[in-house]
């Protein structure tokens, strides 16, 4: 059965908005755990942990097994590789100009399935769409001042993010072509927990042991983050899987991320404060889901 479009803009707009209040959570959690692979890997494995009541059921061995290309799909691409980069990233840049940038992403995404999709290509007004998009990323980097040794550091956060938001899409499009077969909540679940676990032995390895002795502000945000992923991302799947959403329209809806995640760091975050360029670059940002949305029908 096809859930009518208005549900699909409602949940389309809810998981962007849960993802784009988890800039200012990560940034908050990076005061006390700086170990970006432990920090997201406690956190993809609570998210996991979260999950697994409402995933497991009978039959689950069998749909793992029957889905298990696309679990690894996720689980490397959208979590153990994907956030490792996220994470390392968000040690570099803001949480303001990471949410403008992984905004970004459906860029990125119109691409892909130009060429990986049949059903969904390329038409002028999403080249359009692209075109305004890469402007307002240029000039975030811009006002990054990447001849500095600070600006530096910052755009290589950004290259980061963007390669992230590249693998995302890519693991998006493998979602996509399944369109049926496996529930949202027990991809995700598989997502979480197994990427987490990989993060947290890469965490081991690289950063050493986890000190459990925080505030409850840092157990907040965490909570918090993976509350945001167990949701969001069972939201975003089960619309992937839809027989009438294409991912590239679909990803759209993430241009509501640098508007939001933008204004929600700089309200919650005391050393982030908007500038005229940082809202410059997030305007054409923002005018590539307007273009798209308003013009890629006709």
């Amino acid at each position: 059965m096809k859930l009518e479009k208005k549900y699909i803009i409602i949940l389309a707009i809810t998981a962007c908005l849960l993802w784009s209040t988890a800039f200012a959570g990560v940034k908050i959690g990076f005061e006390y755990m700086p170990k970006p692979f432990t920090f997201a890997g406690m956190r993809f494995v609570l998210a996991g942990i979260f999950l697994l009541p409402f995933a497991l059921r009978s039959g689950s061995i069998q749909q793992f097994i029957d889905n298990r290309k696309v679990i690894i799909y996720v689980v490397f691409l959208n979590t153990a590789v994907g956030y490792a980069l996220y994470y390392t990233a968000m040690s570099y840049v803001g949480g303001a100009t990471a949410a403008i940038i992984v905004g970004s992403g459906p860029l990125l995404t119109g691409v892909l399935t130009h060429f990986l999709m049949e059903d969904d290509r390329m038409d002028r007004y999403k080249m359009l769409s692209i075109s305004l998009g890469l402007v307002g990323i240029l000039i975030i980097i811009l006002n990054s001042k990447p001849m500095t040794p600070v600006g530096a550091k910052e755009v290589l956060g950004i290259f980061l993010l963007l390669a992230n938001s590249l693998l995302s899409s890519y693991a998006n499009i493998k979602v996509a072509q399944i369109k049926k077969g496996i529930s949202s909540v027990f991809l995700t679940a598989n997502q979480m927990l197994w990427g987490g676990l990989i993060l947290l032995g890469a965490g081991w390895i690289f950063e050493g042991s986890i000190d459990f002795y925080q505030p409850p502000r840092f157990y907040i945000a965490l909570t918090w983050l993976a509350l945001v992923s167990a949701i969001a991302f069972s939201l975003w799947f089960f619309l992937i899987q839809q027989p009438n959403v294409k991912v590239s329209e679909l990803n759209m809806f993430k241009y509501f991320i640098p508007v939001s995640g933008a204004i929600i760091s700089w309200t919650l975050l005391p050393n982030e404060s908007p500038n005229l360029v940082s809202i410059l670059g997030m305007g054409f940002v923002f005018a590539a889901l307007i273009v798209n949305h308003k013009f890629s029908k006709k």
